[in-house]
C-alpha cells in the first residue's frame, strides 16, 4: 500500500520535518511538501535535508487564508505525486500542523482494510435555506491578494469588504449549483483534510483541467478548499465509495471529520500533553493541531507509543 502524503505548509518547518521523518520510516510512505510562496524556502530545505522520499515542490503558489490558491497548491501536489513512478494507492492531504497519532503500521493496515474507500465526507449546501452555508457562495469572496492580508489599515480593509459586498449583487441569487458541460454540480462542504484513492485523484485532476467555469466560480467561494474537492467527488460515482455519503446537512466542521481529529470551539484547539490520553483513544490517524512550544511534550509522548 503506497501512500503519498501531501503537506500544505507555511510555518514551523521543524514540525513538517518531524512528521516527514516519522512517516517516511515506512518504505511505502512518501511526502510531498508545498511551501507557501510568501514564505522563505531555506528553513524548510534545511529541516528536510537528508530525509528520504520527501519532495519539495518547485512550483510554489502564494496561499492566502480563505482563498482559492490553497486549492491550486493542493492540485499541484496531486499532479506531482501522480506523475511519480511510485504508483501511489492513496493520497492523503495534510496541513502543516497535523501530527500522526497512529503508528505507520497501523496506518498501512487501516488503508489496506479500507482499500478502495474514499475518505472525503461532504455536506450538500446547494439550495440550502441556512444562511450559515448559503453565504459561502452567495456573498462574493476575494482573499487571494496581498492587499487584503498585508494591509494594516482597518479603513482600507473595510472598503475592501464593502466592495466585495457590492460585487455580491452578481452572486446573491446563485443557488450553489454550477452548470457546465451539461452537468448540474451541487455544491458540497467538508474539511480540508482528506484521503482519496489514485483513481479519484486522477479524476479530480482531469476535472480541474476540463471545467474552467467551475474553477472560476470557486475562486469567489468562502474557504474553497472546504468545497472544491468535496463538490467534485460527491457529484460523481466516487461518492458511493466514500465512507459516508448523502448525509443530512449539519453545521460545523467537526461534524465532517475524515481521518483527522480536531476540536473547534471558537478556533482550532492546539493540543498539549494534557490531551494525551484522550487523543490516544481516538480512532483517527492524525490530530490537528500542534505547535512548537506548546505541543512538544505531547509529540514526544505520542512518538513513544507509536
Amino acid at each position: 500500500m503506497k501512500i503519498a502524503f501531501l503537506n500544505l505548509c507555511h510555518c514551523e518547518p521543524e514540525i513538517v520535518a518531524r512528521v516527514a521523518k516519522k512517516l517516511t520510516r515506512n518504505k511505502n510512505f512518501d511526502m510531498y511538501v508545498h511551501v507557501d510562496a510568501k514564505q522563505e524556502m531555506e528553513p524548510f530545505e534545511k529541516e528536510l535535508a537528508g530525509i528520504e522520499r520527501v519532495t519539495l515542490l518547485k512550483n510554489r503558489i502564494k496561499v492566502y487564508w480563505g482563498g482559492y490558491h490553497a486549492v491550486e497548491a493542493t492540485i499541484e501536489m496531486m499532479k506531482e505525486a501522480l506523475a511519480s513512478e511510485r504508483g501511489y494507492d492513496y493520497f492523503v492531504v495534510l496541513q502543516n500542523l497535523d501530527y500522526p497519532i497512529k503508528s505507520n503500521q497501523e496506518m498501512e493496515d487501516f488503508f489496506e482494510k479500507h482499500n478502495g474507500k474514499e475518505f472525503i465526507r461532504g455536506c450538500k449546501i446547494a439550495k440550502t435555506k441556512d444562511w450559515h452555508y448559503a453565504r459561502k457562495y452567495k456573498i462574493y469572496n476575494k482573499r487571494d491578494d496581498d492587499f487584503y492580508l498585508n494591509n494594516k489599515s482597518k479603513v482600507l480593509k473595510l472598503l475592501h469588504d464593502g466592495l466585495m459586498a457590492c460585487i455580491s449583487v452578481k452572486t446573491i441569487l446563485f443557488d450553489g449549483v454550477i452548470r457546465e458541460n451539461g452537468e448540474s454540480l451541487e455544491m458540497y462542504y467538508g474539511t480540508a483534510q482528506w484521503a482519496i484513492t489514485r483513481e479519484c485523484a486522477k479524476y479530480i485532476v482531469e476535472f480541474e483541467r476540463s471545467h474552467p467555469k467551475f474553477n472560476k466560480i470557486m475562486h469567489h467561494i468562502q474557504f474553497p478548499d472546504e468545497e472544491y474537492f468535496h463538490t467534485i467527488v460527491h457529484n460523481s460515482d466516487f461518492k458511493y465509495k466514500c465512507i459516508k455519503y448523502d448525509e443530512p446537512e449539519q453545521r460545523w466542521l467537526v461534524n465532517w471529520r475524515n481521518i483527522h481529529y480536531f476540536e473547534y470551539p471558537k478556533e482550532i484547539t492546539v493540543f498539549d500533553e494534557k490531551d494525551f490520553d484522550k487523543l490516544m483513544a481516538r480512532e483517527e490517524l492524525f490530530i490537528r493541531k500542534v505547535r512548537i512550544g506548546v505541543s512538544d511534550k505531547l509529540m514526544d509522548m505520542i512518538d513513544q507509543v507509536t
